[in-house]
């Protein structure tokens, strides 16, 4: 059995990042700069090679996507089961907006209680659940060949937890970059962590982290 390379990105820095506005499934356009960052990493990920190119179906993710295939010439794959977490009422709104809107549901957030549900929105678990169900999934099918997903923040922290057994109601002590390569293999149910939050090849152009 050949190992399974899993290569994650993040998509390229978007208005609502720059906003400081939580995203989850709602959408905001890509800047100059995160079309310049997709740009990078296009060029980066044609000298990599990869049998299939699979996509969360929102709209930052597959501008990202669209500009990587443009280079690649793979085909673009849209998966939900890729998006990011539902945050229900919080989304579009800024933390301090939040805080006065909806004190309570902002301490169950960031309290990270793992079966807290936001309304409108998921629990950690049941994003956790939607995302490792559809990893795994994708791996499965893809078994031996090498995987590029483009998808978001939330999703490459599922990853980590995943693969090192990080507890959900833990605190992330790790970095998570706009259009940044993150590399997993496995093989006989074996993971190993090949590459992470490798910004190279940005160049000078600014690292963008996620609203924590």
């Amino acid at each position: 059995m050949e190992k399974t390379w899993i290569t994650l990105i993040r998509h390229g820095e978007t208005e609502w990042n720059v906003a400081m506005r939580l995203q989850g499934i709602q959408d905001s356009n890509l800047t100059s700069k995160g079309l310049r960052q997709a740009e990078l990493l296009a060029r980066e990920l044609y000298s990599r090679k990869f049998n299939v190119m699979i996509s969360s179906d929102l709209g930052r993710a597959i501008k990202t996507a669209e500009i990587i295939s443009s280079k690649t010439n793979l085909t673009v794959i849209r998966d939900q089961a890729l998006r990011e977490r539902n945050f229900g009422i919080m989304e579009g709104l800024t933390r301090e907006e939040i805080s006065e809107k909806y004190p309570d549901v902002l301490s169950g957030f960031m309290k990270r209680k793992v079966s807290y549900k936001i309304e409108n929105g998921e629990s950690l678990a049941e994003f956790y659940d939607r995302v490792t169900k559809g990893l795994n999934r994708i791996i499965s099918v893809h078994e031996g060949k090498r995987i590029l997903i483009i998808t978001h923040g939330g999703v490459l922290d599922c990853m980590i937890r995943m693969v090192f057994h990080y507890p959900l109601s833990d605190t992330r002590n790790f970095t998570i970059y706009n259009a940044s390569i993150n590399v997993f293999s496995t093989k006989n149910k074996q993971w190993m962590l090949e590459e992470w939050g490798n910004v190279d090849h940005l160049l000078a152009i600014e690292k963008s982290d996620e609203i924590n």
